[in-house]
């Protein structure tokens, strides 16, 4: 029997990748984990496999592959070996899908955007463009963006006091809390702390994009909390509104957007937004 060290295939994040290495590596693994299709994922420096060398459709610069947290464990504890690696960088997940989507769209269709039961549609531009889906003073907390086709996803997750705990940028996991559990399963992915309590729950494909779980507020506690079918609004940290109806079809094309005007008189809030909540509230010393 091989042994177990001979087997683990070597797994280090990929290091100083330009932009347009990130790029390369996203559109060779079709936007998701090798493994499992998952749209959150690290670079990884590709391993050298002696017994299953790169394939011909490769290009020999492509130097990283996209792996998920919970499949970069399974690598780390031989749960998975160096061939079954190979196999899969050469014929990712997302390649073989026919049945399910992935994350390749015709940028004539519309991609349904729905946080809670509120729903609003982005329409992208030919070339390149993003929808911002969540935005709170001036802050990005959920973003569509489009790639010749592709689609990919860019959220921060915060704790109830703002504070940052998720971060992911065009699908590269760039922080999070150690021991937290990652799965995506029949598009749906889900984030799980340390005590196995769901944090994050989104379902993310080529058409469709439904939260429904997750904390979306900035260090003042502005922004918005999604349980469920709800989005609440909150504002200083409190609850500042709820929305609970369904947006008419084809009547927005933007997200939801907190604009609290008193502690950011000079900022200017992009449009096309189908719910803005702005702060009424006076501060302390403020009153007349």
């Amino acid at each position: 029997m091989q042994p177990v060290e001979e087997r683990r295939p070597e797994l280090t994040l990929a290091a100083d990748l330009t932009e347009q290495q990130k790029l390369q590596t996203r559109q060779q693994c079709f936007y998701g984990c090798v493994f499992c299709g998952s749209p959150v994922f690290r670079y990884y420096a590709q391993p050298r496999v002696q017994s299953a060398p790169l394939p011909a459709e490769l290009p020999g610069s492509l130097s990283a592959v996209l792996i998920c947290p919970l499949h970069a464990k399974q690598l780390r504890s031989a749960l998975l070996s160096r061939n079954t690696l190979a196999e899969r960088i050469s014929q990712p997940f997302n390649q073989q899908r026919i049945n399910k989507p992935g994350f390749s769209f015709d940028p004539n269709r519309r991609v349904q955007v729905s946080v809670g039961m509120n729903t609003v549609y982005a329409d992208f531009a030919p070339v390149d463009s993003e929808q911002h889906c969540i935005w709170v003073n001036g802050q990005e907390f959920f973003t569509l963006h489009s790639e010749s086709g592709w689609l990919c996803f860019s959220f921060i997750m915060s704790d109830a006091s703002g504070q940052t705990l998720i971060k992911v940028e065009k699908g590269e996991l760039q922080q999070s809390p150690e021991h937290w559990e990652y799965s995506y399963e029949v598009n749906t992915l889900k984030i799980r702390d340390q005590q196995r309590r769901l944090q994050f729950t989104a379902q993310l494909c080529n058409d469709r994009v439904l939260l429904t779980k997750g904390h979306f507020v900035d260090l003042f506690g502005d922004g918005f909390v999604v349980e469920g079918n709800r989005v609440i609004a909150m504002l200083d940290g409190q609850k500042g509104g709820q929305y609970m109806h369904r947006i008419e079809p084809g009547r927005y094309k933007g997200g939801w957007a907190l604009f609290n005007k008193i502690r950011h008189p000079e900022l200017v809030m992009p449009g096309n937004f189908a719910f803005v909540c702005a702060a009424k509230r006076k501060y302390p010393g403020t009153e007349r």
